[in-house]
């Protein structure tokens, strides 16, 4: 009988154990270290705690839990009290998620405010000593939505002459949602000469009304895949699938003057 209770003892914990470990987890998402995350879940379900208890619960050697607990202190998401011993309590979970997330963007904006900084150190850095290859040819595979988004945004802000894009429905509707369709306006008044095919019906009222600027046509059958060339010397393709995640989109990117040439031809000759 009491080795039956013990069982069903430790089947109820077990599903207590994995939400711990799950929240674990994605604490660490958090720019949290393992220990750190496993203090800190403690501390948010256990309130009030010395050093001892942490210790004690975690496994975790006391000396270290020191250095872990100081490491959530200053990160403003754990507090102390004057008891002696000294103990430690946390914020609610929504508090701790909403000051760490908040972290993570300034430490975000930061970065991107001193990105032009960053360049001009780099390239005095580097001016010595490496030997620039902007020419060599480059074959990258770009995984999510967001990084896709990102690359192309970053070949449209470099457009010196055209851009050609072909795109499926979903990718219509997504380019208008991350606002690359804006950015495709905005070349047009640069000088830049805008070209879009799409099955998509309608697409200049994705287009702001500006169907003059940017020429559009639509294609009678739907097309395997979506890419963006620009000025003739690179591209990238996106595929995908009907099922297919916006973490798991993938595009390929490549500046190798032959493939570019090859879907140039397509965009003006066949599709």
């Amino acid at each position: 009988m009491e080795s039956i209770q013990k069982m069903s003892r430790i089947d109820a914990e077990a599903p207590i154990m994995d939400i711990e470990k799950n929240l674990v987890a994605e604490l660490q998402k958090l720019d949290l270290t393992l220990n750190e995350a496993r203090i800190l879940v403690y501390l948010m379900t256990h309130g009030h705690s010395s050093a001892s208890d942490i210790s004690r619960y975690t496994g975790i050697q006391r000396t270290e839990t020191y250095n872990y607990i100081s490491g959530l202190l200053s990160k403003g998401i754990v507090f102390s009290t004057f008891d002696r011993p000294q103990k430690y309590y946390s914020m609610s979970l929504e508090e701790v998620v909403d000051c760490l997330v908040q972290s993570k963007r300034n430490a975000l904006d930061v970065f991107e405010n001193k990105k032009k900084e960053y360049t001009v150190m780099f390239d005095a850095l580097v001016s010595n000593k490496v030997i620039r290859q902007d020419d060599k040819q480059r074959y990258n595979v770009v995984m999510g939505e967001n990084a896709i988004n990102a690359k192309i945004s970053r070949m449209l802000a470099d457009a010196k002459e055209d851009a050609l894009i072909l795109l499926t429905d979903r990718n219509m509707v997504n380019f208008y949602h991350s606002g690359v369709t804006d950015q495709l306006i905005e070349l047009t008044t640069r000088g830049v000469h805008v070209k879009l095919r799409t099955p998509c019906k309608n697409p200049e009222e994705y287009m702001a009304g500006d169907k003059s600027q940017i020429l559009c046509n639509t294609t009678e059958k739907a097309v395997p895949a979506s890419f963006v060339l620009v000025d003739g010397r690179e591209i990238i393709v996106i595929l995908e699938g009907q099922q297919v995640r916006k973490s798991e989109m993938c595009g390929f990117y490549t500046n190798n003057l032959s493939l570019v040439s090859v879907f140039k031809f397509l965009f003006e000759n066949v599709m």
